[in-house]
C-alpha cells in the first residue's frame, strides 16, 4: 500500500482561499511538505522492515508463559533466601574468624623460626645413607640376636663380683691350708730319711 502524494498546489490554493496571502501559504505549505516527507516511509524503508518469517523466528525465541513459570520456580523464595542467608557470617563472626588468623608479622615470626635451604641441606646431609642403612642389622637379625642373650633367669644364676671375690678368698684359704699339710708332709719325710740314714750309719759302723 502506497503512501498519497501531498499535492501542494491544491493545498496553497487552499490556504490562499481561506485568507493567507501567496508567500504565507507557500511558507505553511513547505514546513507540511517537509515534515510529510519526514514521516512517510519510503520503499526502500519498508523493505528494511522485518518480515513475517523473521517476526515468526523472533517471537520462537522469546520465552514462553511456561518456560517463565518454571524458570521462577527455579528461583529462591523469600524464605530460602532467609534460610541460606541465615547460614552465613555475620560482620561480627567474621571479624572474630579474621582475629585469629596470623597477622604478617606473626606469619614472618613462624617463617623465620623454620629451616633454611642450607640448613635442611646440612641437617640431611648428616643423616646415614642407603648403603649405610643397608649395613644395619635387619630386624630377623635382632630377634636372633636377642634370642641367643641370656633370660633375667640364666643371669640370676650367673656368679656376681661378691661371690667371686669370696670365693676367692675360700680357695687361697684352702691352699694354704693344703700347703702347710704339705710342708709338715715333707719336714716329716725329711725328717724320716735322716733318722733312717742315722740308723743305717750306725748299722754299718
Amino acid at each position: 500500500m502506497a503512501w498519497p502524494a501531498f499535492d501542494t498546489h491544491k493545498a496553497v490554493k487552499e490556504l490562499c482561499g481561506a485568507g493567507f496571502d501567496d508567500a504565507q501559504a507557500e511558507a505553511v505549505v513547505e514546513q507540511i511538505n517537509s515534515a510529510y516527507s519526514e514521516n512517510v516511509a519510503t520503499r526502500t524503508d519498508v523493505e528494511r522492515l522485518v518480515t513475517k518469517e523473521e517476526f515468526r523466528e523472533a517471537l520462537e525465541r522469546l520465552v514462553t508463559k511456561e518456560e517463565f513459570r518454571e524458570a521462577l520456580e527455579r528461583l529462591a523464595t523469600k524464605e530460602e533466601l532467609r534460610e541460606a542467608v541465615a547460614k552465613l557470617a555475620t560482620k561480627a563472626e567474621l571479624r572474630e574468624a579474621v582475629a585469629k588468623l596470623a597477622t604478617k608479622a606473626e606469619l614472618r615470626e613462624a617463617v623465620a623460626n623454620l629451616a633454611t635451604k642450607a640448613e635442611l641441606r646440612e641437617a640431611v646431609a648428616n643423616l646415614a645413607t642407603k648403603e649405610e642403612t643397608a649395613r644395619l642389622a635387619t630386624k630377623e637379625e635382632l630377634r636372633e640376636a636377642v634370642a641367643n642373650l641370656a633370660t633375667k633367669e640364666e643371669t640370676a644364676r650367673l656368679a656376681t663380683m661378691d661371690d667371686l671375690e669370696k670365693l676367692e678368698l675360700r680357695m687361697s684359704a684352702q691352699l694354704e691350708k693344703q700347703a702347710t699339710v704339705y710342708l709338715k708332709y715333707l719336714v716329716a719325710t725329711a725328717a724320716g730319711i735322716v733318722a733312717l740314714s742315722k740308723a743305717l750309719d750306725l748299722l754299718v759302723g
